[in-house]
């Protein structure tokens, strides 16, 4: 009882981190020594320390250098994942609980990383530290649903965002749909931003609306933030003065027509008729999204929903309607029969002052 419960503090610590770690999972550790927890710590941005040098730091500051090292060693520490063993932009996390003699470990999982999966476990256990795995395993793997899903998966975790009318619509026949939703509902989508690696738009929506595809008016620490990486399905003329062109955030476009740029934060990737909107996911993870937010327009949507493409579906109603003229969500083809309806499964509904937001998920 007393172990699930540091593990849990462990992982409401992880918590913290979360739009600031990613491509990173978020992680938390806490050590305790005689039932007192004498450190905690969480990975608290991308390139900063991880969460098991932040609880040494911790456990070091609080109770002075000399203290904070004997009481660490021979400490149990509750780990929200399986301490890395590679080094990237930090050491090995395996290192630090091996050089400070913790001598136990509970980590909730492995990491589904294949150049770390259960690496970190063996070394600890060869410098003779206990180590046990599982403890609340899904509660924890449910706060890094999206890494676990790249890593297992293979391509990253979609989620599809539509603001939307009472019957269905995104714009008027003339394109002009500024603004379906209210302002509530226009800031809900900012923290889908934050939460995102990537924003996905079709090469129609950037010529029609020119977006700017950041996150923006919503409070962030601009000092550890990483705007999401912005994706365009389709041509650009990249020496054009397009909003989604600009910022530092890196750009990949899917084009059978690619312009010459000097720009290192754009790449490009071939787009064919033959490719498809599966294979053109499972390129992603090079360049380490997780999680893809899709937002449009039309032909994109329908796109993913045709292919079985959407494992989650997020739409904001608003009480309007445009009549059927105006451009619809989506453009697909009926099923023959009833059965055959692409189906969603509802998570979740909340009131958004003027709108409405609906959470779906894949069944």
């Amino acid at each position: 009882m007393q172990d699930s419960y540091y593990m849990n503090e462990a992982i409401k610590l992880a918590l913290k981190g979360s739009i600031y770690t990613h491509p990173n999972p978020k992680v938390g550790c806490i050590i305790v020594k005689n039932n007192q927890i004498i450190g905690k710590g969480y990975h608290r941005y991308f390139g900063g320390d991880h969460a098991e040098v932040n609880a040494v730091k911790y456990c070091l500051k609080k109770f002075k250098k000399d203290k904070g090292l004997k009481l660490l060693k021979g400490s149990t520490a509750y780990i929200t994942l399986e301490p890395c063993s590679i080094s990237s932009k930090t050491p090995p996390c395996t290192e630090t609980i091996i050089k400070y003699g913790i001598k136990k470990i509970f980590c909730a999982s492995l990491d589904p990383n294949k150049s770390i999966n259960g690496r970190g476990v063996k070394i600890l256990r060869k410098n003779n530290v206990d180590v046990k795995v599982g403890l609340l395993k899904n509660e924890a793997k449910s706060i890094n649903e999206e890494f676990f899903f790249r890593h297992t998966k293979g391509r990253p975790f979609v989620r599809m965002k539509i603001a939307q009318t009472l019957d269905g619509k995104i714009a008027l026949n003339s394109g002009e749909s500024k603004w379906i939703t209210s302002k509530d509902s226009r800031e809900d989508v900012q923290y889908l931003r934050a939460e995102s690696d990537a924003i996905l738009v079709g090469s129609g929506t950037v010529k029609k609306d020119n977006p700017r595809l950041n996150v923006r008016n919503i409070k962030i620490n601009k000092d550890k933030f990483r705007q999401p990486k912005k994706i365009i399905l389709g041509n650009v003329n990249t020496k054009s003065n397009l909003s989604i062109l600009k910022g530092d955030s890196e750009k990949i476009i899917f084009s059978n027509n690619p312009s010459s740029t000097k720009d290192s934060k754009i790449k490009y990737r071939k787009l064919s008729n033959s490719k498809t909107i599966e294979s053109l996911l499972k390129e992603l993870p090079e360049f380490e999204i997780n999680s893809l937010l899709v937002e449009g327009g039309s032909e994109v949507f329908s796109s993913f929903i045709n292919k079985n493409m959407v494992d989650e579906l997020i739409i904001y109603i608003s009480p309007k309607i445009l009549g059927k003229n105006a451009i619809s969500s989506l453009n697909i083809k009926s099923p023959k029969i009833l059965k055959n309806a692409t189906n969603f499964k509802i998570i979740e509904t909340v009131p958004m002052k003027e709108d409405i937001k609906i959470i779906m998920r894949r069944i």
